[in-house]
């Protein structure tokens, strides 16, 4: 089983493909057993009907910042990350989750972000933060269909993305650092004089800085042409983050990657980000992610010890 832990939701899903999603918000309302038994409900699990039972889960968690490694759950200091403060809306459902992960007694493994202490290319360790480890899920699941060049751009409420040169994860770019989202952005030079003059804080400037909750919108309180405006904007920055993350794999010898969008409106803009580009860029599906852990639980089960260039802590994992 994985569990991709999202902006808007939590997200299930077996080897087999299965899917099964939580708001965050839901989430967050539950305590640990009500969100296991959701999911043995939901994947038909641990019954007295000898259904099937969870051999290992693949779990994510925020930042990911406190791993390089993958990781037993239980060995996993402080959930994995190095704070809890972050870039982000904390609202604390995947909180819940991991809480009733570690709580069910199923085996489960963590899985690192991508950041500065990663084995990526040494270019990209400027940056603190790349990618939270759903990316890495996301990652799997192309690599799993036969991939070994590839992009994804994530580009939904934020623009994370993460390339992958001969099956390793070359490098990956955070949301605070370039292309915002519908909701997210990186600070500007407008964001920095407001947070150095006390109006807002770094996080709240970055969780307004994205094409519309600058202007005070969401999704749904837009007009129909002021949304199509906004997924023309970033179907232009995925699209020139896609660009810019083909650089570094055509440095490293990978001159003509796949490229992916993942996120809800991934559908919706692959379409214009390939005549941007000039060639095919193809939608990931929303629980593609958690099938990408589920992936990364099912081969680490059966013995592997390398997903994409992370190494799993075998010494712990027995």
């Amino acid at each position: 089983m994985g569990v991709d832990h999202g902006t808007h939701a939590i997200r299930f899903a077996n080897s087999d493909g299965k899917c099964y999603v939580i708001p965050r918000e839901v989430a967050g309302g539950l305590v640990p057993s009500e969100i296991t038994d959701q999911i043995r409900e939901a994947f038909d699990l641990d019954l007295d009907s000898g259904a099937e039972k969870v051999e290992l889960l693949a779990l994510c968690y925020s930042m990911g910042d406190g791993l390089t490694d993958i990781v037993k759950i239980e060995d996993a200091e402080n959930r994995g990350v190095i704070s809890q403060e972050g870039a982000g809306l904390h609202v604390g459902g995947g909180t819940k989750v991991f809480d009733a992960v570690r709580e069910s007694g199923w085996p489960a493994i963590l899985l690192p972000g991508i950041h500065d202490r990663s084995d990526v290319d040494p270019r990209m360790k400027v940056f603190s933060h790349g990618a939270s480890p759903e990316k890495v899920g996301l990652a799997y699941r192309v690599f799993k269909d036969g991939k070994r060049d590839f992009i994804i751009s994530d580009a939904s409420s934020n623009v994370v993305t993460i390339g992958v040169a001969a099956g390793r994860i070359a490098g990956a770019t955070d949301a605070p650092i370039f292309a915002p989202g519908l909701l997210h952005g990186p600070l500007d030079v407008a964001a920095i004089r407001n947070v150095d003059a006390g109006k807002m804080t770094a996080n709240e400037a970055f969780t307004r800085g994205g094409i519309l909750r600058k202007r005070g919108l969401t999704l749904k309180s837009c007009t129909d042409r002021e949304k199509e405006a906004a997924f023309e904007a970033l179907a232009l920055y995925a699209a020139m983050e896609l660009a810019a993350m083909g650089v570094l794999l055509r440095d490293l010898g990978a001159f003509h990657p796949a490229l992916y969008l993942a996120g809800d409106p991934a559908s919706r803009i692959s379409g214009r980000v390939s005549k941007l580009l000039g060639r095919e860029v193809l939608p990931l599906k929303s629980c593609d992610a958690a099938l990408g852990c589920a992936l990364i639980a099912e081969d680490v089960y059966n013995g592997t010890r390398d997903i994409l260039g992370l190494r799993v802590d075998a010494r712990r994992l027995g």
